[in-house]
């Protein structure tokens, strides 16, 4: 019985020390802040991100109505395929350049501006 003692006390005391060097380990180590900016320039880039990433949902639907490839659409754009990609991820500020030729490449419409009062 004494012996049972004995072995409890000291597997408690193992695990008090193999907790008290987590804690120092956790207490050291340095956080991981990483994902900070990029989570910052997306909460600051949000109006643009919205509009880049409709736009590439319609660059999607088109290609697969029209049964066209990524790589198809880089050819007419005279892009890399890497681009395109980041075109229908959303993740590219596209430029009205860029914009008027996926329109023109797919016969779609992507933007729609307000007609400007006629000049006398």
């Amino acid at each position: 019985m004494m012996r049972r003692k004995m072995n409890w006390k000291f597997l408690r005391c193992i695990k008090f020390l193999e907790m008290e060097k987590i804690r120092e380990k956790l207490k050291n180590a340095k956080q991981d802040m990483t994902w900070l900016p990029e989570a910052k320039a997306r909460q600051e880039n949000h109006e643009w991100l919205s509009l880049s990433f409709a736009i590439g949902v319609s660059v999607l639907r088109a290609l697969r109505e029209r049964k066209m490839t990524q790589k198809d659409l880089a050819e007419d754009l005279k892009c890399s395929p890497q681009y395109v990609n980041k075109i229908v991820k959303g993740s590219e500020n596209l430029t009205l350049e860029t914009i008027c030729k996926l329109e023109k490449a797919l016969s779609i419409k992507l933007i729609d501006t307000p007609s400007l009062p006629q000049i006398s």
